[in-house]
């Protein structure tokens, strides 16, 4: 069963792409890590399930996306490219909104943009 409130290691699974499973590892728990640290400085804890389950569920699907923007193919890439910190590629992802990652659903996609303009202000708060 998912889980859709704080962040859980079961979402690491749905996070697998198959690639390059250590490094795919490295990422989803780096990610964990910041998406707990987050849940705890924003105070889901104290908020409605109703709440938490759309920040879960907005969290969860940021992370898939960032495992897989991590891991794309570097030949693809411009000459002189080099991949960004997984920190810096959450600050550029949430400055203003979130990536697109629900194309066929506005209302999803709002709460997702919504729950990065705050998880912007966690990264920045914090830094890195």
């Amino acid at each position: 069963m998912i889980q859709w409130t704080e962040p859980h290691e079961s979402w690491m699974n749905d996070w697998k792409m198959g690639l390059s499973p250590s490094e795919e590892e490295e990422i989803s728990r780096a990610l964990l890590e910041i998406f707990r640290q987050f849940w705890h400085w924003a105070e889901l804890d104290k908020k409605a399930k109703v709440t938490q389950r759309r920040y879960g569920a907005s969290l969860h699907a940021l992370g898939g996306w960032a495992v897989e923007k991590m891991l794309e193919d570097e030949e693809l890439q411009e000459p002189g490219y080099v991949r960004p910190s997984l920190y810096q590629l959450l600050v550029d992802a949430t400055f203003l909104q979130g990536p697109l990652i629900h194309y066929d659903n506005k209302k999803w996609q709002s709460e997702v943009d919504t729950v990065c303009r705050k998880l912007h202000k966690f990264l920045v708060s914090r830094g890195e």
